[in-house]
């Protein structure tokens, strides 16, 4: 699904060569759930935009494998801020994405309150963004990613200005949709145990310029308990390897 080959980034900043990525190696099969943890401005963010075509490396290879019918659409992304258009109502919002489709509105709509379902936020359509909470918000842009159907979804920390009660209900939210349908999901995280509850793989990325320093397959079975015996020593080997004590 998702094949990373020696990739290499070097950004141009005040005149001077910023390498940001360096012989960076990432194989991730369809369905999985993989987690990419690193201290701040090690480059999870810049990874992900890589994978989804935004920045082409200087070296290496980008290779995604998806379905025949989402060879225009593959992937979404999910951001930290929900990212709406206050003057459009949930359902427009979530359609956003579909309107250069051959779709009528109609058909637009549908797949819209279908995703709002998935997000259990069936019954929210004709509200607008300021009349959500901030944990409705960030759902309705899972929902607006998860319309186009994409084969991958990326995760650029959506969780991290929530509150701990909302970010832990979006987190089982998140695991739930993802036994649902199956996708592949890559999630930036600062938190490991986010990372462990929601994760099939763990990757950790560390350095200047950053590498793949280490990768950790979580077998628990689920649904995963928060703060199990049997994730806390894995817990605890991923803060040692990422200098976290917290």
């Amino acid at each position: 699904m998702i094949d990373l080959k020696n990739i290499g980034l070097t950004f141009a900043r005040n005149g001077e060569q910023s390498e940001v990525l360096r012989g960076l190696d990432l194989f991730i099969p369809a369905g999985r759930f993989v987690a990419v943890l690193g201290p701040s401005g090690v480059g999870k963010s810049t990874l992900l935009r890589v994978i989804a075509g935004l920045l082409k490396p200087n070296t290496g290879s980008v290779a995604l494998s998806t379905s025949p019918e989402n060879a225009h659409l593959p992937v979404a992304m999910v951001f930290q801020d929900a990212r709406l258009l206050p003057w459009r109502k949930v359902w427009a919002n979530v359609a956003f994405g579909l309107e250069h489709s051959k779709l009528t509105t109609a058909e637009r709509r549908a797949k819209a309150e279908t995703a709002l379902a998935l997000v259990g936020l069936t019954g929210f359509s004709e509200r607008f963004p300021h009349e959500l909470s901030g944990g409705q918000r960030q759902r309705v842009a899972l929902a607006r990613a998860l319309a186009v159907e994409p084969d991958i979804l990326l995760m650029d920390e959506p969780f991290a200005a929530l509150d701990a009660i909302t970010r832990e209900g979006l987190q089982d939210e998140l695991a739930r949709i993802h036994a649902a349908t199956g996708k592949t999901i890559v999630f930036v995280t600062h938190s490991i145990d986010e990372a462990v509850h929601l994760a099939d793989e763990v990757v950790v990325l560390a350095g200047k310029p950053a590498r793949l320093a280490a990768a950790h397959v979580i077998d628990t079975p689920r649904p995963r308990r928060r703060n199990g015996d049997e994730t806390a020593e894995l817990v605890a080997q991923m803060r040692a390897q990422l200098g976290q004590t917290g």
